[in-house]
């Protein structure tokens, strides 16, 4: 079994766990794992010290700069277009499929009522009467 790469990550910044340094000792899969990482802070760190060793003047030429500061708040607004289009599309989903759901369920009740109405027997009193309208039906035909 190999370490984690969180155990990887907190030996390489110093929290030197015994369990740990015995499995780098024994294992060369980790050992190389945890020179990658620490070659690759090591570069990390130089490259950051080299670019603050540079003068500020010339890293970004002026006429760049201004232009990207014109340009900033465009792209920060298509940002939050594009944010807001992420989190309210989900929202405006639900809400169109709550109000089908709601619309299916009313439609299916007046389809009971209806069917309930169909259904009903005729009164005993009225019962003459249907008895009257089918025979005159049955004549007709």
């Amino acid at each position: 079994m190999h370490l984690s790469s969180e155990q990887v990550s907190e030996w390489a910044l110093g929290d030197r766990r015994p369990a740990v340094e015995r499995h780098l000792d024994d294992c060369r899969q980790c050992r190389e794992e945890l020179t990658r990482l620490q070659d690759s802070l090591r570069a990390f760190r130089q490259s950051v010290h080299d670019w603050a060793a540079v003068p500020a003047s010339t890293v970004v030429p002026a006429s760049r700069m201004a232009g990207f500061l014109r340009s900033l708040p465009w792209t920060w607004a298509g940002v939050t277009a594009l944010a807001m289009t992420f989190v309210l599309l989900p929202l405006y989903l639900d809400v169109r499929q709550a109000e089908r759901e709601a619309e299916n369920a009313r439609d299916s009740l007046l389809l009971d009522q209806v069917q309930a109405r169909l259904a009903q027997t005729v009164p005993h009193s009225m019962e003459p009467l249907m008895e009257l309208m089918i025979e005159e039906r049955e004549g007709g035909q």
